[in-house]
């Protein structure tokens, strides 16, 4: 494929290039493929300046020592429903997948976790993390930096419905996560609530569906996530000319072949 060829490539043909481009970094290949969906889920979500074009970025900042790819962080301590989580310069995604993991853990048996992530560097959505805590089902919950936070409630639909700062309304951002303010620069704190702690996961779908019905703004995008995703696995992503140049340039730097 020509870089001045916009067809668009296979979600599946994407994820393997992400994912070995960063297993040659130094990802160990378990991660790598986490990171690489991740990066990913925003392309599916349209939102793909912070899909797989922050790949590049990554692995620039790995090459520079910037970014440990072989640090997977370790818990500093933790108190009942509570957690402190280094990402030891890690990844930052997946130093929030971790934290979110704690979370869950803790909310099952505490009814709510949260958990402080610290030693990460700058990233803009925990959106692909937080989701994952919905599928639970439980209501996750993160905030970070320079506005950033994210929320996800289970719902009878295939995607939990998301609210984050990246599809604006950036302000509602202390409503679901109140907790806000205490977290440093830099720093961010994931949580997860167990929905079967508060009430039954049916009156909770039944009273979100009226909040929705009578919102009308659609500050829930779970229609255009549900379209987002069917779209980019059914007809695949369309990547910007630059950015395969920026991918074909690391594939030369670590030796590793990709096609497109």
């Amino acid at each position: 494929m020509n870089a001045q060829d916009a067809s668009p490539l296979r979600l599946d043909r994407l994820y393997r290039i992400a994912a070995s481009l960063l297993t040659a970094a130094g990802v160990k290949p378990e991660r790598a493929s986490a990171l690489a969906w991740h990066r990913l889920w925003f392309d599916a979500a349209g939102l793909p300046d912070h899909g797989l074009a922050l790949v590049p970025l990554l692995l620039d900042q790995i090459a520079r020592g910037e970014v440990d790819p072989r640090a997977e962080g370790k818990v500093l301590h933790e108190r009942g429903a509570t957690a402190v989580f280094d990402g030891k310069n890690g990844p930052s995604t997946l130093a929030l997948a971790r934290a979110a993991e704690i979370a869950v853990e803790k909310a099952r048996e505490f009814g709510t976790g949260l958990v402080h992530v610290r030693g990460i560097a700058p990233t803009t959505s925990a959106a692909p993390v937080v989701s994952d805590i919905a599928i639970g089902p439980m209501v996750g919950t993160a905030v970070g930096p320079e506005g950033a936070w994210t929320v996800a409630i289970p719902a009878s639909m295939t995607q939990p419905l998301l609210h984050d700062a990246l599809f604006g309304e950036a302000k509602a951002g202390p409503t679901f996560a109140p907790w806000s303010p205490f977290t440093l620069d830099g720093e961010w704190a994931v949580q997860a609530t167990s929905v079967k702690a508060i009430e039954p996961l049916e009156s909770l779908h039944a009273r979100v569906a009226r909040c929705l019905a009578a919102s009308g703004d659609g500050r829930f995008s779970h229609e255009k996530l549900e379209s987002g995703r069917r779209a980019a696995h059914e007809q695949g992503l369309t990547i910007e000319p630059t950015l395969i140049d920026l991918l074909r340039g690391h594939s030369e730097r670590l030796g590793v072949p990709i096609a497109f």
